[in-house]
């Protein structure tokens, strides 16, 4: 991940937190790496090769803060309100921060407009805790909409695990699957447009994708409808806090809403997330033990396991367990520390904070941070 995310103690903004590879960024008096160990972050002094080849610069932030969420789905009607009156839209939503806030835009779009909006979410069975499914049908409920649940086919998951073991960077295919189960979805439900919440800020490529997209025109490319591309994080959180529409895992630190093994978290959410109640950790854990005899046998298990070195293809693998004996550590971040910081973005405490975030630059309120 690589957005930055502004961090708050006592009502006021004290920096900025983001995670990239298996490093946490605190950027306070000062940007500060701390390379992820266990339950906590070791400083790293930022020199060497390592460092080099996974770092990842924060982008800056886009240029889309300005109005209210009512002002931009008036500007959406405007817009393209012709287009979709009448239709139906399918609405990708995974009850995350992007995708709930799109669908609070569709919504109220489609109450303006004139068109059905229909939320679809697709699990992911064994990867994924269905608790996130109750969340999304109580977000959907709260809105006035009846949630589509569809799931990624159990048979391929199985097969999957058995054969290649826990999804990794590169061979995610548990994606395959998950996008198979939305297409289906959306002939079923007859839907004759998509609307996805990607944003910009989320790394280098979705920027450079979805500037392309919406170059020509706002919120509305081909079968394609996004209100949310070009916001940044803090007009995300102020809509969704003042609601009350917050994924219970950001109140617990995580950055994200995406299944708990994913592939690209790194180890401090995967801290975090291996502490969600899954279907079946004992098979999960199983299908991990067999790639890793198959593939993997030159890295002892609890090191496999505990880095969570299956993200990685063997080669790989091993080369990022040498490096991380290359890091120079010298003073720790806890676990809870971090989880305080990226949770305070989605207390209601904060939401002053964060209207004054919006009222300035960037780079104004940056430079202001108080040293530590």
């Amino acid at each position: 991940m690589m957005e930055r995310y502004p961090f708050f103690e006592s009502g006021k903004l004290a920096g900025y937190v983001r995670t990239f590879s298996d490093f946490v960024e605190v950027l306070r008096g000062g940007s500060h790496l701390y390379l992820w160990e266990g339950e906590r972050g070791l400083l790293h002094g930022g020199r060497g090769d390592f460092l080099k080849a996974v770092y990842e610069p924060p982008l800056e932030a886009p240029a889309g803060a300005g109005g209210s969420l009512e002002e931009r789905v008036r500007a959406a009607a405007e817009a393209v309100g012709d287009k979709l009156r009448g239709r139906r839209v399918m609405v990708d939503f995974s009850g995350g921060k992007d995708s709930t806030l799109n669908l609070l835009a569709v919504a109220e779009l489609s109450e303006l407009v004139g068109f059905r909006a229909i939320p679809v979410y697709v699990h992911v069975p064994y990867l994924e805790p269905p608790s996130c499914i109750d969340h999304a049908e109580r977000i959907a409920g709260r809105l006035g909409l009846e949630l589509e649940v569809v799931e990624a086919d159990r048979r391929m998951m199985l097969f999957y695990l058995s054969r290649d073991g826990l999804p990794r960077r590169g061979t995610r295919w548990c994606t395959f699957l998950k996008m198979r189960a939305l297409r289906e979805a959306m002939k079923a439900v007859g839907a004759d447009f998509e609307a996805k919440a990607e944003r910009v800020a989320e790394s280098g490529k979705r920027a450079e994708k979805l500037s392309k997209t919406f170059a020509r025109t706002a919120y509305l490319a081909g079968k394609t409808l996004n209100l949310v591309y070009d916001l940044p994080i803090e007009r995300l959180a102020l809509e969704l806090v003042s609601r009350r529409l917050v994924h219970p895992h950001y109140l617990e630190g995580l950055p994200r809403v995406s299944c708990s093994l994913c592939p690209y978290k790194g180890l401090y959410e995967l801290a975090i997330s291996r502490r969600h109640e899954l279907e079946d950790w004992g098979l999960v854990e199983h299908a991990a033990r067999r790639v890793h005899q198959r593939y993997y046998h030159a890295v002892p298990w609890e090191e496999f396991w505990g880095y969570a070195l299956w993200r990685y293809d063997p080669t790989l693998a091993i080369i990022r367990l040498r490096e991380r004996s290359l890091a120079d550590a010298g003073s720790s971040l806890g676990l809870e520390e971090v989880q305080r910081m990226f949770s305070s973005l989605w207390r209601e405490e904060n939401l002053e904070a964060l209207r004054e975030i919006l009222k300035q630059p960037r780079g104004a309120l940056a430079e202001a941070l108080p040293a530590r």
